[in-house]
């Protein structure tokens, strides 16, 4: 058995608390990604991770995989 709260919280109160936590979760999911920008300072990729072409950091990190097409034979 749980003990019950000595006064009754109003409504208001309950909704200020869970505005606050959802502004400070959203401020810390904001901070939480980072983009890396390029020459232009123009939001490309994500940070720590190398991109579609094999890129990151300026360098190629290793080679794009091409898909063999395939031939069916008669």
């Amino acid at each position: 058995m749980t003990i019950p709260p000595k006064k009754k919280t109003s409504k208001t109160r309950t909704k200020q608390r869970t505005t606050n936590w959802i502004k400070l979760s959203a401020r810390k999911l904001l901070n939480r990604v980072q983009l890396q920008y390029d020459e232009a300072w123009v939001a490309v990729w994500l940070s720590h991770f190398a991109k579609v072409d094999g890129t990151y950091n300026w360098r190629q990190v290793f080679k794009v995989k091409t898909k063999k097409k395939s031939t069916t034979r008669i």
